[in-house]
């Protein structure tokens, strides 16, 4: 069910409230199946009987409809695959979060200065006080790692040394590194609390097209983060085999700070109205 925190101007909608939305935006009707979408809309007060929007959704509409800068999260973790993000327009600039399990995601109002910070906040980035391991740098191939991740899927081992003895066996079999890289990856794999992708995408002020740019990190947990070398963000459709190079590479989160405020274009990148 949508709903609005006036508190805190924040707002809980789903893809179809979306898509309600954005048809009444452009004046169109909106479509059978989004009727139960518009019903709710109204409910919540956020669309009266005529189908006038709340002054305070007004700015979120628009922002959808006119999204200058796109900021996607993809997170995979033990409850499955949660997205979140950032839309800025021309005038005003939303987060977004998703509960796991729910369909509905929480739009906030956000300053640009404090862009960076929701982001990091989006993925749980914090210092954890590690420490590099003695292979800070691990290279195999992407069919390795879909072996280990197959391996702990049917495991059902009775401890934590049995669990790594099958998975350094599972990697070995597949074609895994040598020694110190084998150990820290069987670790790396045992210990992922969650990986992430992170994509922006904008309009260039050229009017020539959309760049884009990503990066994906493995959240390790007490093993750190291990930000995704290859394959290089952002992975086109296809591009991506069981041969493709994994390089795997410890980063501090000081530095995953960085990497995130790098990805993040300026403003004369931007296309941005006079």
């Amino acid at each position: 069910m949508p709903s609005y925190d006036s508190a805190r101007e924040r707002f809980r909608l789903g893809t179809d409230h979306l898509k309600v939305l954005g048809h009444l935006y452009d004046g169109e009707e909106v479509p059978d199946e989004l009727t139960p979408a518009r019903d709710g809309l109204r409910a919540a007060g956020l669309l009266s009987d005529d189908d006038a929007v709340l002054p305070e959704l007004a700015t979120l509409t628009r922002v959808l409809a006119d999204t200058v800068l796109l900021v996607q999260i993809e997170v995979t973790g033990a409850e499955g695959v949660t997205l979140h993000g950032a839309l800025i327009g021309q005038d005003a600039c939303y987060t977004f979060e998703t509960w796991p399990g729910q369909d509905e995601s929480e739009y906030v109002p956000t300053d640009l200065g404090t862009l960076v910070w929701s982001l990091a906040r989006a993925v749980g980035l914090r210092d954890r006080g590690t420490k590099p391991p003695e292979a800070p740098i691990v290279t195999t191939t992407v069919g390795v790692m879909d072996a280990g991740f197959a391996a702990l899927g049917q495991m059902d081992a009775s401890s934590v040394e049995e669990a790594a003895d099958r998975l350094r066996a599972a990697l070995v079999d597949a074609g895994g590194p040598e020694d110190p890289e084998l150990t820290v990856f069987t670790h790396l794999l045992l210990q992922l609390n969650a990986n992430w992708r992170m994509t922006v995408a904008w309009q260039n002020r050229s009017g020539s097209g959309t760049d884009i740019s990503g990066l994906a990190v493995l959240d390790c947990g007490p093993l750190g983060y291990w930000l995704r070398e290859r394959p290089t963000e952002p992975i086109m459709p296809g591009a991506v085999t069981p041969d493709s190079e994994l390089r795997l590479i410890y980063v501090e989160a000081k530095d995953l700070w960085e990497l995130i405020t790098n990805l993040i274009p300026g403003a004369d990148e931007l296309r941005v109205a006079p």
